[in-house]
């Protein structure tokens, strides 16, 4: 079997789980809806010969985006029922089954991304089917389910359940990768046999912020007029993040922007869709800010996204939840000052200064008053932010991904297809 730098070509289909839901084109081919694109898929081919996607597929006629393709040579798509919210997954689930079964039978090794109602129905099938899994652990459903992030009684219960059942598949994979250095690992331990390794995975689609950019956004850094409310040139604070729920935490950001109205010039832009975007904008209304905030809804990834990135003075991410998040890590590979919540794997990313407790407006408008009014505070968190997110560098997590995929394989131990 292939070993971690070995010269052996790639063998064996690996089947993926994917939480993520996917257009069909009219003329056959899968596009992503965020960053899950063909890029993301065709890292694994690498080490193995085909990669296939077990997702959430609906058909669509929007104009097709090549930049948005996410299948393409080796990657090909199982597409699942397109469902949302557990009523919608009940009514799935026995068709999902059929399709995950099979699936599995056409597939050589089996890695979850995991947690999601995806990943769980296709880990039932696999334990079913008495076959070793892998498993990439890239959020926690204890912080994902806490108080505030879905307004519905059941929360606790399910808060509860999930956190059980992510346990219980971690501590039955025989390999894991952790996407944090020590907070998943805590929650969600390994069993003693398995190999577990914990590295990022967060592949940038820029390779670090033009000279000029960052020229730009520090000139403005140093000015800071932002104390005079009257000034026309505001602080420029932005948010990036799904409204499918509230575990990101844009209610916790309006009411802090809410509380820095009248001591702060600033412009607030929401980056993001979901179902609860309409109730953030009737928030804001309600808050008296509305005037203050705009909501750019969903941006395509890639350039558009760092274009934005670019435009902005202060990056807040008050997260209820989180693994270790793509959209922070982004901000700060453009020079972004960045305050987020204390969560997750964000601890192991920004200094304890630049954090937050989660759901804590107060103490998210005085942290975001403060810099705003020290210049050199602001320059300081720019710098930092710009060499931390210097480590994500693609030659080092590419060894790694690999050294973890290959270990894999040799723990699977695929027959020849």
């Amino acid at each position: 079997m292939p070993r971690p730098g070995s010269s052996n070509p790639p063998t064996g289909r690996l089947l993926v789980t994917s939480e993520e839901h996917y257009s069909l084109s009219p003329s056959g081919a899968i596009y992503s809806r965020s960053f899950a694109k063909y890029a993301v898929w065709s890292r694994y081919l690498e080490v193995f010969d085909e990669v296939l996607v077990l997702a959430r597929v609906a058909k669509s006629d929007l104009q097709e985006n090549e930049q948005q393709r996410a299948d393409g040579p080796r990657v090909s798509f199982r597409s699942l029922p397109d469902h949302t919210g557990l009523w919608q997954y009940l009514c799935a689930l026995r068709h999902a089954r059929i399709i995950a079964s099979q699936a599995i039978n056409d597939s050589d090794a089996y890695l979850l991304r995991v947690p999601g109602l995806v990943s769980q129905m296709v880990w039932r099938e696999i334990v079913r089917a008495k076959k070793p899994y892998v498993l990439e652990v890239m959020g926690d459903p204890w912080d994902a389910f806490g108080p505030g992030t879905w307004p519905h009684i059941s929360r606790p219960i399910f808060r509860r359940i999930a956190t059980r059942q992510l346990k219980r598949i971690c501590g039955a994979a025989m390999a894991l990768h952790y996407l944090t250095s020590q907070a998943l690992q805590r929650r969600y331990p390994p069993s003693k046999s398995a190999y577990a390794v914990g590295f990022p995975d967060v592949m940038l689609e820029s390779a670090g912020v033009p000279a000029d950019k960052l020229q730009d956004k520090h000139r403005r850094l140093r000015k800071s007029p932002w104390k005079d409310t009257k000034n026309p040139s505001p602080l420029h604070i932005g948010f990036i993040g799904s409204f499918a729920r509230l575990y990101k935490g844009p209610d916790t950001l309006l009411h802090a922007a809410a509380l820095c109205r009248h001591r702060l010039n600033f412009q607030l832009t929401f980056v993001g869709a979901g179902r609860y975007l309409s109730e953030m904008k009737a928030l804001a209304a309600k808050l008296g800010i509305a005037d203050l905030v705009e909501f750019r809804g969903e941006i395509s990834s890639g350039r558009s996204i760092f274009d934005f990135l670019d435009s902005i003075d202060l990056f807040v991410m008050p997260s209820r939840a989180e693994g270790l998040p793509r959209a922070l890590v982004e901000a700060m590979s453009r020079g972004c000052p960045c305050i987020a919540s204390a969560l997750g794997g964000i601890p192991e990313l920004l200094d304890a200064s630049d954090l937050v407790p989660p759901g804590s407006a107060e103490t998210l408008a005085k942290l975001i008053l403060q810099v705003a009014s020290d210049s050199n505070r602001l320059l300081a968190m720019s710098a930092r932010n710009l060499a931390k997110a210097a480590q994500f560098s693609p030659q080092v997590l590419n060894e790694s991904r690999r050294a973890f995929l290959e270990e894999v394989k040799h723990r699977a131990s695929p027959s020849p297809r």
